[in-house]
């Protein structure tokens, strides 16, 4: 710090430092020697005395270019940047020459005081004047305050450039590698930090940035063993880090207390929005209507609640009432169910973390009170793979089918693969036998490339098909029970977080083939769209509103021709509360 070197420091010590912080008041100090306190404890980093004494010399000197300069640097050291940045602009005001030596302290420690965009135009300005290697700097700037504005593209251009002209330099790297990840290449953010850590192999900080690109590249098991490896977190943003892989890995619990103290707003987002509503108790209330060509009509009124009574699971408890209305009645019931999930293994086990969830419900109508049950199983075995089991008995809700007391038992799997961010390739098989004999034989698919990272913009086609192995094909007890059913569907799909508020959408065409019990073969258009929007207006209450339809006009209007001609729409309207 030669600029501190101003006055023999040995002097200036014997004078000040050994004295109290206001042994004698500010207004009596001489100016002489408070500048040489000021200096020395600016000196020994004694910031709150060092930061309050210039204060005090710039009140009584607000002319004084030198000593605003001296400031302003102090103001910056003491991690006080946008003190030091205004204090850089009182300089160019009285002394505008000095413009081109002070623009880079300027610029940045207006980034570091959170002023981006003035920041992003003074690197612009420095890049621009500069040729060469020297450019670097300025264009790593740029990229860090266009990141601050949330201009992820172009922060990659910035640091793209600066990385080119000085390919070396390991800070530069990172940090484009760093880019490379917040704009959706997570493979290409990888790569560039495994060559990194290949050249400096105990570099923890490499090591650490290497385990969350792995984190955001689906690869949480793989992350948690980087991010374990290393020493503990030092800092509020590695614990996020942490939190974060813990809670995609399915361990909120283990996420929360990382995030006790978050010193950013992203911090303490997760923790309030995200992790601490998945540990605490919970109730919810959802209205449901829907409607469909046959003139059905179902309304449902659902209010649950759920809490964890140990870490990794959660008992929940739901009340629903059920009104079915069409031309062949309008049965209600009343539905009382009980649902408990928990969690099996460690991400770093040989069999990988199971989420095994049994449920009991017991549903009256005026005439018939069945008890159905179901469980299921979510399995993932390592990164980039589920697998998901079910049994369950379900009643077909229809007043002909309720009348006719019709369930259907059905044992599924099915298996999902995400090789890595862009691709999902999923299957599954089903069988599913009515209580009267009939069965069928399920399949379905689905391939979907992402498009877009933020938002998360995708593609895909999906299909299923089923076709009845058994029972008396004449035999019409109020459920759909065609001989064979094939669709296929091209969907385009938006899932965007705008906080509070976050969207997801869909929308699809489809063609599809259907035999009846005679044989005669029919065609239809089961295209789709559907529309969510949550607003989060507290940690501890969030509103969902949904709405859909599918079939010939994609559910819009009646009476839309062709093929079959079916069609279905919904809307519900959801609230969720945590305690």
């Amino acid at each position: 710090m030669l600029w501190l070197v101003l006055v023999p420091v040995a002097q200036a010590q014997a004078q000040t430092v050994a004295a109290p912080v206001h042994a004698t008041a500010p207004d009596e100090v001489p100016t002489a020697a408070l500048r040489a306190r000021a200096r020395a404890a600016a000196e020994h980093r004694a910031w709150p005395q060092a930061l309050a004494d210039f204060e005090r010399l710039v009140q009584r000197h607000p002319d004084d270019v030198e000593l605003l300069v001296e400031a302003a640097r102090v103001n910056g050291y003491a991690d006080h940047n946008a003190q030091a940045a205004a204090l850089y602009r009182r300089v160019l005001v009285l002394a505008p020459a000095r413009r081109s030596e002070l623009l880079p302290a300027l610029a940045w420690q207006s980034l570091w005081g959170g002023d981006a965009a003035a920041a992003a135009s003074m690197f612009t300005e420095l890049a621009a004047a500069t040729r060469g290697a020297g450019r670097a700097e300025w264009l790593d700037g740029l990229g860090q305050a266009r990141q601050a504005q949330g201009d992820q593209p172009g922060a990659l251009q910035a640091l793209r450039e600066a990385h080119a002209l000085t390919p070396g330099v390991v800070r530069l790297h990172r940090r484009y590698a760093m880019s490379l990840l917040w704009n959706g290449d997570e493979a290409g953010a990888i790569r560039e930090l495994q060559a990194l850590v290949a050249q400096q192999p105990a570099d923890r900080d490499l090591a650490w940035a290497l385990a969350n690109a792995r984190n955001f590249n689906g690869q949480h098991r793989a992350a948690l063993r980087g991010f374990l490896a290393q020493a503990a977190p030092t800092h509020p943003g590695e614990r996020a880090d942490l939190a974060r892989a813990w809670r995609w890995a399915g361990y909120e619990d283990r996420a929360l207390p990382l995030l006790v103290e978050p010193t950013d707003a992203e911090a303490a987002w997760l923790r309030d929005y995200r992790v601490r509503r998945e540990v605490r108790p919970y109730g919810y209330l959802t209205l449901e209507h829907a409607e469909d060509r046959d003139r059905l009509e179902a309304d449902a009124l659902a209010i649950g609640a759920g809490w964890h009574p140990r870490a990794g699971s959660t008992l929940e408890l739901q009340l629903r009432r059920l009104h079915l209305d069409d031309a062949f009645g309008t049965p209600r019931a009343t539905q009382i169910q009980g649902v408990y999930g928990w969690r099996i293994g460690e991400p770093d086990s040989a069999s990988g973390t199971w989420w095994p969830t049994v449920a009991l419900k017991a549903t009256h109508f005026p005439d018939w009170n069945p008890v159905t049950a179901s469980a299921r199983v979510r399995w993932v075995p390592d990164d980039g793979w589920r697998v998901d089991a079910e049994a369950a008995r379900e009643l077909v809700e229809a007043p002909r089918a309720v009348s006719n007391r019709v369930h259907v038992d059905t044992v599924s799997a099915g298996v999902e693969a995400r090789p890595d961010p862009l691709w999902v390739y999923a299957g599954s098989a089903a069988v599913l036998r009515f209580d009267d004999g009939s069965t069928r034989l399920r399949a379905a698919g689905r391939i979907e490339r992402r498009l877009l990272a933020r938002p998360r913009v995708a593609v895909g086609v999906e299909g299923m098909g089923f076709q009845r192995v058994s029972g008396d094909p004449q035999i019409d007890r109020g459920y759909w029970n065609p001989e064979r059913y094939v669709e296929g569907r091209l969907y385009a799909a938006l899932t965007h977080e705008f906080r509070p508020f976050d969207v997801q959408a869909r929308i699809g065409l489809g063609t599809a083939s259907e035999t009846d019990g005679s044989g005669r073969r029919s065609h239809g258009s089961p295209h789709l769209w559907e529309i969510g929007l949550g607003w989060d207006l507290a940690p501890q209450l969030r509103l969902r509103l949904a709405a859909g339809g599918s079939g010939q006009g994609l559910g819009v209007a009646a009476g839309s021709g062709g093929g079959t001609g079916y069609w279905r729409r919904y809307i519900n309207l959801s609230a969720n509360v945590w305690f």
